[in-house]
């Protein structure tokens, strides 16, 4: 584990610093008490905090939203949105994604970021590459996007 720095206004600053010169601790084992003291009072605790894979897939989708947006990014995926069953609110484990692709990836992207997707959620995912409806498809994509939402 590698130090980091923290950056905080002023005001926090000079709180950290006195609490660690009052406690005769560290700045660094203030912070530390602090987020243990502030997590504790937001999360369960024992067993009624569940395995990642017992959360529902839209649970699994809420907390791994920003990752698999980002994830997709870096593979050149962009307009990601739901589709299907999934999309219209309905608790299915298959997660249908349309996504913008890299047309230089080709037929291999969707698969590609499915597989991803898959790692992330731990549960079935089809992604279905809005590039190449756009000029296989086009009617069949403007009908898939009229019903999908974003992700």
């Amino acid at each position: 584990m590698t130090d980091s720095s923290l950056k905080a206004d002023a005001e926090t600053g000079r709180l950290v610093d006195d609490l660690a010169y009052l406690l005769g601790t560290t700045k660094k084992h203030v912070l530390a008490e602090a987020v243990v003291a502030y997590a504790a009072t937001r999360m369960p605790a024992g067993p009624e905090r569940l395995p990642y894979t017992d959360l529902s897939v839209r649970q699994r989708l809420i907390l791994r939203r920003d990752e698999l947006l980002r994830l997709f990014a870096r593979h050149g995926a962009s307009d990601v949105r739901l589709i299907g069953p999934f999309a219209k609110g309905d608790d299915v484990d298959l997660v249908e994604i349309l996504a913008e692709t890299d047309i230089m990836m080709g037929g291999d992207a969707a698969p590609m970021l499915a597989d991803l997707a898959r790692g992330v959620l731990m549960t079935p995912v089809e992604v279905t590459s809005a590039t190449g409806l756009a000029f296989s498809e086009p009617e069949r994509l403007e009908r898939i996007r009229a019903e999908s939402i974003p992700l």
